[in-house]
This record gives structure tokens, sequence and C-alpha cells, in this order.
């Protein structure tokens, strides 16, 4: 799996986008995968600017694949907020 597919299987997951970050900005409370020179890196930031559960992967595919399993897992237990009813 590559970064395209990843967001692509995120987004069927119904994953928000808020949810993590590829290569891009830190931002509490967000999944973070970053590819660092040769490697790539995975941790969650957490609100406080915590980096929790760190990995290093040496290859894209395996840095995805963790990524989407983790996030496939935390959307069994994601309910999002209803609108308010006018």
């Amino acid at each position: 799996m590559n970064i395209a597919e990843l967001k692509d299987e995120l987004d069927k997951l119904g994953v928000p986008r808020s949810f993590y970050s590829i290569n891009g900005f830190l931002t509490g409370d967000t999944h973070i995968l970053n590819r660092v020179y040769t490697y790539w890196e995975y941790f969650y930031f957490d609100e406080k600017g915590n980096e929790i559960g760190y990995r290093r992967f040496e290859n894209e595919n395996d840095a995805c694949t963790y990524l989407y399993k983790t996030l496939s897992e935390e959307m069994k237990y994601y309910r999002p907020l209803k609108e308010k009813q006018q």
C-alpha cells in the first residue's frame, strides 16, 4: 500500500482527515505518519504535545498498513457529533 491508496482506503472507512496527518503538520490529537529520509515513522501526537506509540518502518507499505489498521480499529468506537436540531 502506498500513501495514495491509504488515503483512498481511509476515505472509504469514513475516517475524518483531522484524525491523521501524512507528511504534514503536527496537530494535537492526531495520528502522524512521516517519511524521514530513508524510513517512515508513526506516532500519536496528543493534545499536550506528547508523542505516543512511536514506531519506525523501513518501507512505505508497512507504515501505511500500520496506520490503516490503527485507524480502522479506532473507527469502531468513533461516533460523530450530531448537528443541533433547529
